[in-house]
């Protein structure tokens, strides 16, 4: 080894430990400047710091919590808090081909309105906030420990091209920074056109995704337990197609991960406590 190469070390880590401490100073500086503002209520002195949301704000978000199926995450909404966790009649079907789904929030309020402006308006300042809150429901899951690598559900180029980014990607890359987990945004792509599946019922929104995707470096999943981010689950057909495609490809296991679940109110209903949902359920398109 050269006799320089200590001081080359040396150097360079001093180099670094500068780039960091000049990045500390900058990040305080800009904190004093331009204080972080809760995107809940826009209040500037409660905001915890590093957060994007203030603690009442935080507080009074949709959460959804258990009891829920421990597949595809949907909640017993009028069950007891103490009710253990129990298969929902989709999943006692066999309807999900993902290992697990998760959501943060109910698609409501706030959230809701913070998806769509960015979805629709380019509201970019969205994604930290947004990723918080993916953040908080895979930390506190089981799956978390398992997870290899986070992917998006990626966009056809044509509405890519449109849109201009791909939501669910920069919720995804924000996410793996927070874990941290690597993140492979090209490694699942959207191989043809699809009508939005929001347009569409449920028989036309699985045929509508059918084949949809494909994974283009089998190597990067193979073996590998997946999260797959995505901004909203509604009745998951977008998902699983997904997970169909990822599993063929060789992945171990995939778990969806959303920021919102959307339960419109026609699915609340008496059907729920009968032998096909357990009792108290949300039934799951």
């Amino acid at each position: 080894m050269p006799w320089w190469s200590g001081w080359t070390e040396r150097g360079a880590a001093g180099r670094s430990s500068r780039r960091r401490m000049l990045k500390e100073v900058a990040a305080g500086i800009g904190d004093l400047l331009f204080p972080s503002q809760c995107v809940g209520c826009g209040d500037m002195g409660r905001i915890r710091p590093g957060a994007f949301w203030c603690g009442p704000c935080w507080d009074e978000l949709p959460w959804i919590q258990p009891p829920w199926c421990p597949i595809c995450g949907v909640p017993y909404l009028s069950a007891p808090k103490d009710r253990e966790d129990a298969w929902c009649g989709d999943c006692i079907g066999g309807n999900h081909v993902f290992d697990a789904a998760r959501s943060a929030v109910f698609y409501e309020g706030k959230v809701r309105q913070g998806i769509l402006q960015l979805k629709f308006g380019g509201k970019l300042s969205w994604v930290p906030a947004l990723s918080e809150l993916l953040f908080e429901a895979i930390a506190r899951d089981p799956w978390n420990d398992r997870v290899d690598l986070v992917i998006a559900v990626p966009l056809h180029r044509r509405r890519l091209r449109h849109r201009g980014f791909n939501q669910s990607s920069l919720l995804a890359r924000a996410l793996a920074r927070r874990l941290p987990k690597p993140c492979r945004l090209d490694a699942l792509e959207r191989n043809r056109w699809t009508e939005p599946q929001t347009r569409l019922q449920r028989a036309d929104r699985l045929e509508n995704v059918k084949g949809a995707f494909t994974v283009k470096h089998p190597g990067e999943v193979e073996g590998r337990t997946v999260l797959l981010v995505d901004d909203v689950f509604t009745t998951g057909t977008t998902l699983n197609e997904c997970a169909r495609t990822l599993k063929k490809a060789g992945a171990s296991a995939v778990i969806a991960l959303t920021v919102a679940r959307s339960i419109p109110k026609h699915r609340f209903h008496k059907k729920s406590a009968s032998s096909v949902y357990p009792e108290g359920s949300v039934c799951a398109e």
